[in-house]
Order: structure tokens, then sequence, then C-alpha cells
């Protein structure tokens, strides 16, 4: 899969192109559902499948403020992507100045260098200074420029439209169970292993600390998980949040690996949620603690006895 950061990169790339634009942060099932329109055209027409994303994400641009963290990374939306079958990607930068650009100029500067022949966008899709351009709009400029425009309707998923801010909320409640059925796949997040404070190897479970993670980061709780170190994946509880039991009021993420004894600090892991197990308690005594753990740890490889 070819990625360009401007529309320079991928210039005269193709005679033609079968497109799509958005964030698609998580690759969800409705983001799915227009890859496959544009991949199902791509090859019926004999035109590269293309797809035109931002990087960041606009929201860290526009409401600096905010707090706003994604369901993925760059590098893992690119990875998905490529997994859905789409030839290229343009990962145009997301500036102050670029989300002034009004809307003709956003058709000129982006869509007819690259030959867009047919343009699929999502129902509620917008683009443009002030998100002025609607599909009605581009739809308008597609006719005078040559190109078609097509809008694929929301995906509805358990009786709820699928869309990434509620995928986020879901797993912001540690619903990560929902969440996963909506993105086809379970939520992760990744980061670099520091140093902890020993209290779970005092206890005879010792953790993997993540330091500073890039990705949504489920609600407080214990979790069913794997975790994928130097490209294997390896069963594991993990918990989220404050450890009360210890008075430690700073929330974290440490993961216990079954049968893991490797040195990892400074190394990158990824976790993956599976199910959240219960919620984050304060024990009387360690030994309460200890053996809660224990029972945690054996509830997260019955769950994680049917993940393929």
């Amino acid at each position: 899969m070819k990625v360009g950061s401007s529309v320079e990169d991928l210039k005269g790339e193709f005679g033609c192109s079968i497109a799509t634009i958005g964030n698609f942060d998580g690759v969800h099932s409705g983001h799915r559902e227009i890859l496959s329109r544009v991949k199902h055209k791509s090859d019926q027409l004999g035109c590269p499948s293309l797809l035109v994303t931002f990087d960041p994400h606009p929201s860290t641009v526009l409401y600096p403020s905010r707090s706003f963290a994604l369901l993925t990374t760059l590098e893992k939306k690119l990875e998905l992507i490529e997994s859905c079958g789409i030839d290229a990607v343009l990962a145009t930068r997301f500036t102050l100045a670029f989300s002034r650009k009004e809307p003709m100029s956003f058709v000129e500067d982006l869509l007819l260098p690259l030959r867009v022949r047919e343009l699929y966008v999502g129902h509620d899709f917008a683009f443009g200074a002030g998100r002025r351009g609607n599909v009605n709009e581009l739809a308008r400029e597609g006719k005078a420029h040559g190109f078609g425009v097509y809008e694929i309707d929301e995906v509805i998923g358990e009786g709820v439209r699928i869309s990434s801010s509620l995928i986020r909320s879901l797993i912001a409640e540690g619903d990560v169970e929902k969440a996963a059925r909506f993105m086809n796949r379970p939520h992760s997040v990744s980061g670099v292993v520091v140093k902890g404070d020993g209290r779970g190897k005092g206890m005879g479970f010792p953790t993997c600390n993540i330091g500073e993670p890039r990705e949504t980061v489920p609600g407080p709780g214990i979790y069913a998980t794997m975790t994928r170190y130097r490209d294997m994946l390896h069963g594991s509880a993990t918990h989220v949040g404050v450890i009360p039991t210890f008075d430690v009021d700073v929330p974290g993420i440490e993961t216990h690996i079954f049968d893991f004894n490797k040195e990892a600090r400074g190394e990158e892991m990824e976790i993956l949620f599976y199910k959240k197990l219960r919620d984050t308690v304060k024990f009387d005594s360690i030994e309460e603690l200890k053996k809660q753990i224990h029972e945690d740890c054996m509830e997260a490889k019955r769950v994680l006895r049917n993940v393929p």
C-alpha cells in the first residue's frame, strides 16, 4: 500500500482513483462498509483504491484544550486500512490553515490532482472551512469536474449508529466487549514498558507497566487481555486505574503476563482488551489482594480459552 503525506507524494501514481475521505479512527464496522464499497468499485473499474485521511486528527488541532484520545495511532490505522485491501492512503497534514480552506479549494487541491473518478463518503461527511461543505455541495462539484459522489448510509449495530465517538465512550466505560463487536477486533493500547514500584513482583505477580499510552484507555478495572511483545501474543490480566489498597492515586496500566519472565523495560508492548472482569476495589490486607489477583488470573485464562 502506498502512503503519502502530501498530494505531491501520490500525484501521478495512477491515471484514475476510487476514493473515500474521512478520519477513519478505529477502522470500525461503519468504516469497513465504506472501504468495502470502494474496494469493490476499484476492482470493477480497474482504478486503484484511495483513502484520504488527516494527521493529526482534526479535533486535536481545532479543540486543543479538550481531552481527546484516539482509538488507533496513525501506524495502527494504516495497518488496518491495508488489511482491507486499499491501494493508497494520503495522510494529509491537518493544520489550522488547512481547516480554513474553502470547499472549492478542498476539491481543487486534494481531489482533482489525484484523478478521483468516484468518491464514497459517510452520511455525515462535511468538508472545508467551518464544515460548510456537505455531500450535496460535493456532488455538485463532482458533477462540474467529472467525478461521481456516493453517500454511504450509516451502519447500525445492536440498535445504535456505529461511530468512533460511540466506541470511545464504550471503552471509557469499560465495555470493551461491545466495542470489539463494533470494531470487529479487540481494542488495544500501546506504550513503552516503564519502571514500576515492584509491588506485583513482591506478591508473586510481576507486572509490566505501560507508560503514556497513545490510545483511548479503558475505564478502571481488571481485564482479561492478550499482550503483544516482540510480535508474539501472550495471555495476561491487566489492571487499569489507581491502586487503593496501596493508596496509589495516580492511574496507570499494569499487565501481568502469564508464564513470562523476560525483562521488557524500555520496549514496546500492545495490550488487547477482551473482557472486563471486575471493578477496582480496596482490600483490607495484602493476603486478601493476592487471593483476588490469583482468582482474576484464573478467570482471565478461562476467558482467553475462547480467543482465536
